[in-house]
């Protein structure tokens, strides 16, 4: 019965490693796409903060997703 808990607590925390995994590349994926159409679609100044914000968005969310993952 001790092996039957410990194999399903292994199974859980792969299922939470690559769920949190694809959001991850969902997220950063998404922020990069906004990022990149923010230089066509916004004009002046927005151009360059809608591309530093985005940007700095989709690096917060990799960075606070690797800690929730226990990667440094």
């Amino acid at each position: 019965m001790n092996s039957v808990r410990a194999l399903f607590a292994k199974f859980c925390r792969f299922i939470g490693f690559q769920t949190a995994s694809l959001v991850e590349g969902i997220a950063t994926g998404l922020c990069s796409f906004a990022a990149f159409f923010s230089l066509f679609l916004l004009d002046g100044w927005w151009k360059i903060l809608g591309f530093i914000g985005f940007f700095l968005l989709a690096y917060g969310m990799a960075s606070l997703l690797d800690r929730f993952k226990r990667e440094e």
